[in-house]
């Protein structure tokens, strides 16, 4: 009969075992930037896609709409569904219709998933990485401060904040409160060009501390901007 502590390492080594099977069969792959940005003017993008792990895997592509514009439906994906082999790159291509009208630019989400086959040929383990996925029409012209057309006001317990320029607006979604320096949260990690969030509140600020993203996602020193009448 085994010894108790040589039972309990067996088991402690069956665990790492299939949890190291587990980890080899996800389906890990690498993006090429945080942000896709298509330009009008251009009319397509490619994006490079690359598969960290040892097994090949399927990759699924697809945009998802994050308004109700349905502007996803007029851009082709390229191949949409691709076997990508262990260490190799993917090219994958969005392809905006012809004629399609842009007036302002639009974020969508551009949604990965990669899925491999498990050590033991029967189970499937998808992993998905999402990231922001700009239109830049050419009739707007790129700036790198967009929040800078930000409107804020209060109107009875609420914090109204308006987007009335062509540009989408992404920051981290909270501000804070000035002079209370209370934070209070946002529904998303942006603002659509034209779009107005309201946000309830106690008391009158005076102004509100906002922490913007780039158009890639990254995080961007503070900024305080006025809240008006």
């Amino acid at each position: 009969m085994l010894h108790p502590f040589i039972l309990s390492t067996l088991r402690w080594l069956g665990l790492f075992a299939a949890l190291l099977l587990a980890t080899q069969a996800q389906a890990s792959f690498k993006l090429e930037s945080t942000t896709i940005i298509l330009n009008e003017s251009e009319g397509r993008v490619s994006f490079n896609i690359q598969n960290m792990s040892s097994a090949p895997i399927l990759l699924v592509s697809k945009l998802i709409d994050l308004d109700n514009n349905n502007l996803s439906k007029q851009i082709l994906i390229s191949p949409p569904i691709t076997r990508i082999d262990a260490g190799q790159s993917q090219q994958i291509n969005f392809v905006l219709k012809q004629g399609t009208p842009l007036t302002h630019e639009v974020l969508l989400k551009a949604s990965f998933e990669g899925v491999s086959q498990a050590a033991d040929n029967s189970a499937k383990m998808p992993i998905r990485q999402d990231i922001g996925f700009i239109v830049q029409p050419s009739a707007v012209v790129q700036t790198k401060t967009p929040w800078e057309e930000l409107k804020f006001s209060v109107e009875g317990q609420q914090l109204v904040i308006a987007n009335p320029g062509k540009h989408v607006v992404r920051l981290a979604p909270q501000v804070t409160l000035l002079p209370a320096n209370k934070i209070v949260p946002l529904k998303n990690y942006y603002l659509m060009a034209g779009e107005t969030q309201r946000v309830a509140i106690t008391g009158t600020p005076t102004s509100v501390t906002i922490i913007p993203l780039s158009r890639y996602g990254l995080k961007l020193p503070e900024v305080t901007l006025p809240v008006g009448k």
